[in-house]
């Protein structure tokens, strides 16, 4: 979300809440956080809790929708308290149920909190960086295209993936591997459209780049499947640095975010004595140590896979 946009949204929301309070100012030291935006009998809700809720309004929210979207914010909140009152007043605050999920949702705001506060700080990236990963990836920015594809979707274990791999090197057309297939019995299916470098695996997009027309490709989309693409056309629509700079250094904030967070949680284990106790126990051996620290690497990997996928998507797309 751009700075400015950030400023005008807070301040309007300010002058929503506070113009009626008499409170001149908005920013600086000059609001406290337990100001008291509405009073529900003995409780209150403060102009914080409520800017944490107009925070998560879409960020096409403009001025003229914000003070509505703002009066629904503040009805929900009010009926959530309601019925929290109501809660309490039948002591299901005490309920065991009801404590657990609260001890979960502290366990998780404590959680993200660590995140935001020690891991976030270190995420931004240099200009260096965002300069090397745009000429490191020509395809997706100085010499992107956008492409008209035909497309297979084929099921197919280790060893027909070697022969298909074959296949393909030596098809002439998507057509010529599909009948390859439907000698063999293998299943897929087809499909074809117009895609963006941003629409297609990070991974192949290099090759997929270099295809003639006409040309085929055949690579690995997940386990036991493939994908076979043939280009019938591409269109050059390149975008610069300058344009580039800010969908870079998202997608580059995101990506050490995710590194950092695995990494942090691998020193943590490595610190901590860890006990599995009763029936848990089997859970306790060191393969599922090792299990674990793996598990969250290949976390790490597919969340940047897909932030690349989606916020390159959004951000390049809106630059056009």
């Amino acid at each position: 979300m751009p700075a400015t946009w950030e400023r005008v949204r807070v301040g309007t929301v300010c002058l929503v809440l506070l113009a009626g309070a008499g409170v001149s100012a908005c920013g600086g030291g000059s609001q406290k956080a337990s100001q008291v935006a509405v009073k529900v009998n003995k409780d209150e809700i403060t102009v914080l809790q409520v800017n944490e809720q107009v925070a998560h309004l879409p960020e096409g929210t403009t001025a003229e929708q914000l003070e509505p979207a703002t009066r629904k914010i503040l009805s929900s909140m009010i009926n959530q308290q309601l019925l929290a009152q109501q809660a309490i007043e039948r002591k299901l605050d005490r309920d065991p149920q009801v404590l657990s999920a609260l001890e979960a949702a502290r366990l998780n705001l404590l959680a993200q909190a660590y995140v935001q506060r020690v891991i976030n700080p270190q995420t931004k990236p240099t200009e260096q960086e965002i300069r090397q990963y745009y000429a490191e990836n020509p395809a997706l920015f100085s010499e992107r295209k956008i492409y008209r594809l035909q497309e297979l979707l084929i099921e197919a274990n280790a060893d027909q993936a070697k022969a298909i791999e074959a296949a393909g090197e030596g098809a002439k057309s998507l057509k010529e591997l599909a009948n390859f297939l439907r000698d063999r019995k293998i299943p897929f299916s087809a499909d074809s459209g117009v895609r963006t470098a941003e629409q297609l695996p990070l991974k192949f997009l290099p090759q997929i780049a270099k295809l003639k027309n006409g040309s085929v490709l055949v690579y690995e989309s997940g386990p036991n499947r493939l994908s076979a693409v043939e280009v019938l056309a591409s269109e050059a629509q390149p975008v610069d640095d300058k344009r580039a700079a800010p969908v870079i250094e998202k997608y580059l904030s995101n990506r050490k975010r995710e590194e950092l967070a695995a990494a942090e949680l691998k020193r943590l284990r490595d610190a901590s004595k860890i006990e599995y106790v009763g029936d848990f126990a089997k859970y306790g051996t060191e393969l599922a140590s090792v299990q674990a620290a793996a598990a969250a690497s290949e976390v790490a990997a597919k969340v940047a896979e897909k932030t690349v996928a989606s916020e390159q998507d959004k951000g390049i797309a809106a630059l056009h």
